[in-house]
């Protein structure tokens, strides 16, 4: 397999065709890096862009108006006081650096809808670079029991009109 750099494939096998691109994202939220998240060769420290990408989705759920904290919202508890969210799995693609006072875009979209799980995409761009690819899984649960409970039908089908990709699940 070739190097990102030399050509065609990306660690997975997969082709750089294959990568996000911003037209596929509705929710675009722009960020200034700060001082404070870079490590000493001036570029954003790894564990970071799970921040990001978490900033990036709570800001897609304020762009359905499901976290906005207004009373007319659920707050940001999506689903009532019976039910939430938690993280199953997280998969971070580095494939550049962001920089100290760089702004970057945090992308997100839903790509996949389990019966009980939903799975994120937070691609970071500056400007057109793709920078990072962060994929959360994350598993709707009821609060009383903690275990697994299906995502409710009224989000996949907001998710799925907001989305200009049809998430696959819906």
């Amino acid at each position: 397999m070739r190097s990102r750099r030399s050509g065609t494939r990306t660690r997975e096998g997969n082709s750089m065709s294959d990568a996000p691109i911003r037209a596929h994202y509705r929710s675009i939220a722009p960020k200034r890096v700060h001082y404070h998240e870079v490590d000493m060769q001036n570029i954003v420290f790894n564990a970071n862009y799970l921040m990001y990408a978490d900033v990036g989705i709570t800001e897609y759920f304020r762009a359905l108006n499901l976290a906005s904290g207004k009373p007319e919202s659920t707050g940001f508890n999506l689903f009532g006081p019976d039910h939430d969210m938690m993280v199953r799995h997280a998969d971070v693609d580095f494939r550049g650096s962001a920089v100290a006072d760089d702004i970057i875009d945090l992308a997100v979209r839903i790509k996949r809808f389990g019966s009980s799980s939903l799975t994120s995409e937070c691609a970071i761009f500056r400007g057109e670079e793709l920078l990072t690819v962060v994929t959360i899984s994350y598993v709707h649960f009821a609060m009383a029991t903690r275990r697994p409970a299906p995502v409710p039908q009224w989000f996949k089908d907001m998710v799925a009109a907001f989305e200009p990709v049809r998430p696959e699940g819906v």
